[in-house]
């Protein structure tokens, strides 16, 4: 029987925090791609794909769950509707099998 192709995200982790909840630093691009790489090493798994993602402000299931508005290259605010925009983040996408 074959293995479930599964996905992992990376997201931007938080380096600094903002004073009284204000914008926080986040890793660069280059230090998510350096965390999957490191994650992929450490686990016994068959890598399927690898791909960049934009994906919504405090989402589920990424990384170490740390992440929130960011201030580095890899934020994108992308309007949903006229005037309101989300903020998103570049992050890189997973597929495998265990």
């Amino acid at each position: 029987m074959d293995k479930m192709i599964k996905c992992k995200d990376f997201a931007p982790r938080i380096t600094k925090r903002g004073p009284f909840g204000g914008p926080s630093e986040y890793e660069s691009f280059s230090e998510v791609v350096s965390a999957v790489n490191q994650w992929i090493e450490s686990k016994t798994i068959q890598v399927i794909n690898v791909e960049t993602v934009v994906l919504p402000d405090r989402i589920e299931g990424t990384s170490d769950d740390v992440y929130g508005i960011a201030v580095s290259n890899g934020f994108y605010p992308v309007m949903i509707s006229q005037g309101v925009t989300i903020n998103c983040f570049q992050c890189v996408r997973v597929w495998y099998r265990e």
